[in-house]
């Protein structure tokens, strides 16, 4: 199968500079890792999401991916250039959206900045007017291309790094935090945007760094957890609730006066966890929130209940999601789980 990113132990490290003694004595200069070798293999056409805390190494990984960093150690390859030898053809297969809007001019308009980034990206004088017109439209940012960039707002600047990114036409897409900056109902337009035009019906690949679960869960097929630079897990959203043991919350209802009727829930079969009840208010039932291992479970916790005589007055499950997840995997002080780390390696 042929990847659109390739990826093997991909490094990168830094020496920073504290005083002119690093500058005329490197070797006193101690190294940061911002990225451990890391081995991806991401399919073309599809959107692949980057997740971890600031500093993990998330846009470090994208720098190097679009030649932006040399790479310390490893090998990368986007569609199938390596990105250290040849980073002039890895240009023309890719695009950028980050939110640093320093990278705008300021005083020129919304208008004359996509003009002028197309020019640097070699688009035809003929085709750029018409790319720009189609790409605003599709943004809903047409009537404000001739304001000047720093009359916008916040969101109306993002979709315009969104349109310089889309100038090309790129077989590759990088997106760094892409709606950070924008309103609910403007990031909800962006993602039907990327998953609809970008991924739909251009067939690009995109490669999405953010922290907002509910875009990552909407739009990635499949996920990354990157931690301290080195990937923890990855896999799809069910790939990795399967992998940490911990599939389904159950939320029971019990009538006060019964409560669970002295049935040690934590210990029946399939129960993980049981958080403490909440205090019901007068007239209101009792509320247990239980983990399950899986939903065939549920079955055996109501006989229990009921044969000892609780009143169960409601119940409810849902699946682990994507913020649950994370939050399990990469919280400060959780310690790693060894079947994610092997799952992230077999990939």
């Amino acid at each position: 199968m042929t990847f659109a990113i390739e990826t093997a132990a991909l490094s990168k490290r830094f020496r920073p500079l504290r005083s002119y003694r690093d500058l005329v004595a490197p070797w006193r200069r101690r190294e940061r890792l911002a990225v451990d070798e890391v081995s991806l293999s991401i399919p073309p056409g599809q959107v692949f999401g980057l997740l971890g805390q600031n500093g993990a190494g998330k846009t470090t990984l994208i720098r190097m991916l679009t030649t932006l960093l040399i790479p310390t150690s490893g090998t990368a390859f986007v569609g199938g250039i390596d990105v250290s030898r040849d980073p002039r053809a890895v240009r023309a297969k890719i695009g950028l959206v980050s939110g640093d809007e320093r990278s705008f001019y300021w005083r020129l308009t919304g208008r004359q900045n996509l003009e002028f980034f197309a020019a640097l990206q070699h688009l035809p004088a003929a085709i750029a007017p018409g790319r720009i017109a189609d790409l605003a439209e599709r943004l809903a940012i047409s009537e404000h291309l001739d304001r000047p960039f720093g009359h916008l707002s916040t969101g109306q600047r993002q979709k315009l790094a969104i349109a310089r990114g889309l100038m090309s036409d790129p077989e590759i897409l990088f997106m760094d935090e892409p709606t950070r900056s924008l309103d609910p109902i403007s990031a909800v337009a962006i993602r039907e945007f990327v998953a609809d035009h970008i991924v739909g019906e251009l067939g690009s690949t995109v490669v999405l760094a953010t922290h907002s679960m509910p875009e990552a869960e909407t739009l990635c097929r499949r996920l990354a957890f990157i931690q301290d630079g080195r990937i923890v897990a990855e896999g799809t959203v069910a790939e990795l609730r399967r992998a940490i043991g911990y599939g389904i919350r159950c939320e029971l209802r019990l009538a006060a006066a019964t409560g669970t009727a002295g049935v040690d829930l934590a210990g029946l079969p399939g129960v993980l966890a049981v958080a403490p009840a909440k205090s019901p208010v007068a007239g209101e039932p009792l509320v247990v929130e239980l983990t399950l291992a899986a939903d065939d479970a549920l079955a055996a916790i109501l006989r229990a209940l009921v044969t000892s005589g609780a009143d169960v007055v409601g119940c409810e499950t849902h699946d682990l999601s994507l913020e649950e997840i994370y939050v399990h995997t990469l919280a400060p002080g959780a310690a790693p789980t060894p079947s994610l780390i092997s799952q992230a390696v077999a990939r």
